[in-house]
């Protein structure tokens, strides 16, 4: 098999690979709820599940569905849903802001995430990739 011929194989597992990382992370913080391993704060929260949305919406847009098994897209689908359903859960028990020594620092980087996720979304519709 040429190896040109495996690269549709290797963009699809890597993109879909990346968000089911993501959306597994956000899935076992939303699991815990105590621990270091968990959601500090609201802000933490929506920063992960922001990333993940986008994460998802790039492969849907780099994996080639001709050749790749659609099921792995449901399957994604499904892992980014349960996250974004453990966020949902768990945000009333989150406070609304953390205040350890990084709170601020986790407070700007993710008021960042979400303005680079709005301004990449927004230049994706305006130059046409999703129509």
């Amino acid at each position: 098999m040429d190896p040109v011929d495996l690269l549709p194989y290797a963009m699809g597992v890597f993109f879909n690979g990346i968000c089911v990382l993501s959306a597994s992370d956000i899935v076992l913080r939303a699991w815990r709820g105590e621990g270091r391993h968990r959601f500090p704060d609201r802000w933490d929260a929506l920063a992960r599940l922001a990333g993940t949305l986008l994460y998802l919406l790039i492969a849907l847009l780099m994996t080639s569905w001709a050749v790749f098994p659609v099921a792995v897209w449901y399957l994604v689908s499904a892992l980014t849903a349960a996250a974004a359903a453990g966020v949902v859960l768990r945000w009333p028990e989150l406070p609304a802001r953390a205040e350890d020594r990084s709170a601020a620092t986790r407070r700007v980087s993710a008021v960042g995430t979400l303005v680079f996720l709005a301004v990449a979304v927004t230049a994706l519709l305006v130059l046409g990739v999703f129509g």
